[in-house]
């Protein structure tokens, strides 16, 4: 179990990387070949339920073409998030999981196997171990020329596991008029036992004889143009394809291959399996668990909310955010966990503003904040809450670091107002800059600081896309604050009383920028729009840093030339953007100054060998830097 959940875990990240949504395939494994598993039918002696073609119905007339019947399911199972207790048995050669018999299910388009690959909303929740346009036939007398089609159920053991099998029977399987045309196939659906309060079990298909009809000398059969696989809900390419055994998810998930062979598992004594990746049933949406550490059998098992969530949980938040990579946006999965300010779903819509006419599919967030996930959910008949999602954003890391700073008394967190500061709204800082004007030219990078435009009490959040690569984001508070980089993105998040008149982070970018355009900006959990910022970069040419020898061993003669009497300093940096010596500073005359550096720091002690930059600033110039080597 323990590897299968890290394997969960593998998938996860992904499917994560892809941005996709679908469900199915981060419920289930690709399909897998077991053997050894010789297709063996039901009896039809007592604990079986037998249905003939009379028995399915498109209501409210029978229809032996594409109807169904209804069957409750001797034990709950788990699929696409959702406890079922009923399944609709289809004709055509699937099942699908309903909430209430009672309620007739309009499907359309049940026959055409290719349906289990497109977003279409009906027929979904689907099970399909050969999706094709099938017949039930009623046989002998009235349909002489072909078998009696029966549909069996039946709750078995197998291997000591317990199951409930759905069998076809002499199915007139993909083309009507022809009685030779006869396939037999099961479904297994398997009771989940390992995890308490989980009800996600494997899938498993098997096939059996085709032919063989004695009411015809036709021995045509035709198994071409059937789909097998898994389908779920969602209209984001939601199925896992049971053709595609390598194991590769990405394949199963995206492959729209069609079965031309009879078995589709390759012999009749071998089965298709998913194995389920069982769910944990952590119900607490926004409790702050971003990594999981209070799932069964993890670190933080059983334990409260103060042990659970941790710095890793904000961390997790803030490298999705940096990395543009999100968290899993399922029920129950790190982004429902993540939510801890409650305004993170959103979901798919095919309707229109007023809800009156279908239009082009489009993402619609629900940005209210609710105690439950299902309260406030706007009138839009396309919704199915099974199909909501979740999104975090760097604001959640930082409400994690200041509720592990015990300034929220517990997550989620929904009122606003933000402990200690005491009242539903509170000035603090709308936005932030990055002040040009006080950048440091370290080598090849400029160092710029970050600055709010007011004070900011209490949780702090800032993420950007620059568009240039960013070498390093800096903090200038470390404590209960984190800070990531990657390619163009920055992501900042933390709980810290952060003032305007000081900078509150660094990042450090190329050089060769003239002209910054920010944009994905979101601050204190507000989407903001882009930012042009300009780097403020002046250096005069008659301004001049040499070093006489460079690279040296024991001392270099930094020569500055400065352009008019003035103040100026001289001071080395370090690779890593550090001052590590001051060699001059105060009030300097027009010309050439020549400096002395015997490649020691402030206190003297010899620095080792490696590239520094002197840096010349003052009196209006800006700034102007050079290389120094030193070689030991």
């Amino acid at each position: 179990m323990k590897g299968k959940m890290l394997l969960a875990g593998l998938v996860m990240a992904a499917l994560s990387a892809g941005s996709l949504v679908a469900q199915v395939y981060v419920e289930f494994m690709p399909p897998m070949k077991r053997g050894n598993r010789p297709y063996t039918m039901l009896p039809t002696g007592a604990g079986t339920t037998v249905y003939t073609a009379n028995d399915f119905v498109t209501t409210p007339n029978p229809d032996p073409d594409d109807g169904f019947v209804v069957a409750q399911l001797p034990f709950p199972f788990e699929f696409n998030g959702t406890l079922y207790n009923y399944i609709a048995i289809n004709v055509n050669g699937f099942i699908m999981f309903i909430d209430n018999p009672s309620v007739p299910l309009g499907l359309v388009g049940m026959h055409i196997a290719t349906r289990l690959f497109d977003g279409q909303q009906f027929p979904r929740n689907v099970v399909a171990p050969f999706w094709g346009d099938h017949y039930m036939r009623v046989g002998p007398p009235s349909q002489p020329q072909y078998m009696t089609s029966q549909v069996l159920t039946r709750q078995v053991s197998v291997g000591g596991r317990d199951a409930f099998c759905i069998e076809w029977r002499n199915l007139n399987i993909n083309d009507e008029t022809v009685p030779s045309s006869v396939g037999n196939f099961q479904v297994f659906l398997y009771r989940q036992t390992q995890i308490v309060g989980n009800f996600q079990g494997d899938i498993e298909f098997a096939y059996g004889a085709i032919g063989g009809n004695p009411n015809t000398t036709q021995q045509t059969v035709v198994t071409r143009n059937a789909s097998v696989g898994l389908k779920g809900s969602s209209p984001q390419g939601d199925w896992i394809n049971g053709l595609e055994f390598g194991g590769n998810v990405d394949i199963a998930r995206t492959s729209t291959r069609l079965t031309n062979l009879w078995p589709p598992s390759g012999a009749t004594d071998t089965t298709i399996v998913f194995e389920a990746i069982p769910r944990i049933r952590l119900d607490v949406w926004g409790d702050g668990d971003a990594d999981f550490s209070q799932a069964p059998g993890a670190r933080h098992a059983g334990r409260p909310q103060n042990i659970f969530v941790t710095a890793n949980d904000a961390l997790t938040i803030l490298r999705a955010v940096a990395t543009g990579i999100p968290l899993d946006s399922l029920y129950r999965r790190p982004a429902f966990k993540g939510d801890v300010d409650h305004n993170g779903r959103y979901y798919y819509s095919t309707r229109n503003y007023n809800n009156t006419a279908d239009t082009p599919r489009y993402r619609r967030e629900i940005r209210t904040r609710s105690l439950v996930y299902t309260d406030d959910l706007p009138n839009d008949n396309s919704l199915d809450i099974r199909s909501l999602y979740f999104y975090v954003n760097a604001y959640d890391a930082a409400l994690i670091m200041h509720y592990l700073g015990g300034r929220v008394p517990e997550l989620p967190w929904l009122i606003d107002s933000v402990v200690p500061a005491g009242k539903l709204a509170y000035e603090r800082a709308r936005t932030f800059d990055l002040r040009t004007s006080e950048a440091v030219a370290i080598g090849n990078a400029l160092r710029v600081p970050i600055y709010l435009d007011g004070d900011n009490p209490g949780p702090l959040s800032i993420a950007f896309d620059a568009g240039v690569p960013i070498e390093r984001v800096e903090l200038a508070v470390q404590e209960n604050t984190l800070a990531l980089a990657h390619g163009s993105r920055v992501a900042i998040a933390g709980s810290v009383n952060a003032s305007a008149n000081e900078p509150v982070a660094w990042i450090t970018i190329p050089n060769t920028v003239e002209s910054l355009r920010l944009h994905d900006i979101e601050f204190n959990g507000e989407r903001q729009g882009d930012k042009l910022v300009h780097i403020a970069t002046y250096e005069p040419k008659d301004v001049l840093i040499t070093a006489t020898p460079n690279p040296f061993s024991a001392s270099t003669v930094i020569a500055v030339t400065v352009p008019e009497r003035g103040v100026y300093s001289v001071s080395i940096y370090n690779a890593q953007g550090m001052r590590v010596a001051t060699l001059a500073q105060g009030m300097m005359e027009k010309g050439t100054l020549p400096l002395s550096w015997n490649g020691t720091d402030e206190r003297g002690v010899s620095l080792p060998s490696g590239t520094y930059f002197c840096r010349l600033e003052g009196s209006g110039i800006g700034y102007v830097v050079a290389k120094v080597v030193v070689e030991r």
